[in-house]
């Protein structure tokens, strides 16, 4: 008798999913704001960072290359490669390298995912 019940009963429990808000959202359109402490793009400020390469050192992945620019030595950080762990951010001496909360990354071609140092230095918007 109990089971009957139920089974009247469950077209109500549906109506209630059908006046609520969807979870979903109409990306690229509506995005979520990202949460504290979230690790995104990287942003280097090229008058801080001092070539020594310890950022590339720390990198589990290998997917930051020092490489000469104008003189000086800079990272070179392939997004490809990398698992947003902050590693190079937080044992960055200068704090150069910092870790942004900029989580939508995307591009139709691979060789864009390389970001050389006026690319990591260019302001989020």
């Amino acid at each position: 008798m109990k089971d009957k019940t139920l089974g009247v009963l469950k077209p109500l429990v549906i109506d209630k999913y059908l006046t609520t808000k969807p979870m979903t959202l109409n990306f690229p359109t509506e995005t979520l704001e990202p949460v504290e402490g979230y690790r995104g793009r990287h942003f280097l400020e090229m008058e801080k960072c001092v070539g020594c390469g310890l950022c590339a050192r720390m990198c589990p992945n290998k997917a930051i290359e020092i490489i000469e620019l104008k003189g000086r030595k800079y990272p070179q950080i392939h997004l490809g490669k990398c698992c947003f762990c902050g590693l190079c951010a937080e044992y960055c001496p200068t704090t150069a390298l910092k870790m942004t909360s900029m989580a939508m990354i995307s591009m139709f071609d691979k060789s864009e995912a390389v970001y050389g140092p006026n690319k990591l230095s260019q302001p989020i918007e």
